[in-house]
């Protein structure tokens, strides 16, 4: 063998050494010398992946979540069981039920409704019931050219106040019973009403 012959032998023999160590390198130290940025982007690479796994996962279970019940028009709303009902849902009141605030009270059919004031000497008298929650009567007959006295009894809610924009009186029934006097008045009709104008009734002068 020529001395040329031995000579590249010999350089070729550290370059192999250096290739079956390269080879033997673990996969995880060549890894640990990988730059920062690579990591991070595994890293974001992987937080993407699971997120989007979640997001998936949750509009499948909306899906399939049962629809709500139409709503169908007359139909009152139900509270599911064990809820409380929601304020507001209830089938409104027909109307013609009198005020809320006197109970609903109203007259009953075919009480009296109309009453003449009695004169008695040089003036006429008539009394109100408010007691039942309502004007009784609630129409007052008098006579042109006499003067009046309209008595109304002790009242609490809405017509605990009694007031006349036509005829300017305005009382407090509240703590007992109160007399409107009036001047002879001009015939013709008058009105009256509770201080909340829920309740209202007139004066009819003939």
């Amino acid at each position: 063998m020529s001395k040329n012959h031995k000579t590249n032998q010999a350089k070729k023999a550290p370059e192999a050494a250096k290739t079956v160590e390269v080879a033997k390198t673990p996969a995880s130290a060549r890894t640990a010398g990988a730059s920062p940025v690579a990591r991070w982007a595994l890293v974001l690479t992987l937080a993407v992946l699971a997120f989007s796994a979640t997001y998936g996962y949750a509009i499948a279970r909306g899906s399939s979540a049962p629809a709500a019940a139409p709503y169908i028009a007359g139909t009152a709303a139900v509270a599911p069981i064990g809820t409380a009902p929601v304020a507001g849902s209830a089938t409104p009141k027909t109307s013609g039920a009198g005020c809320a605030c006197c109970g609903g009270a109203k007259a009953p059919v075919g009480a009296q409704t109309s009453k003449a004031a009695e004169v008695a000497g040089n003036v006429q008298k008539i009394t109100v019931d408010t007691s039942k929650g309502y004007y009784d009567p609630s129409t007052i007959e008098l006579k042109a050219g006499i003067p009046a006295e309209i008595t109304f009894t002790q009242s609490t809610g809405c017509l605990w106040q009694v007031v006349s924009a036509d005829l300017g009186f305005s009382e407090d029934l509240s703590g007992g019973p109160k007399t409107i006097k009036l001047d002879a008045l001009a015939a013709g009709t008058y009105g009256f009403n509770c201080g909340m104008q829920m309740q209202f009734g007139s004066i009819v002068v003939k």
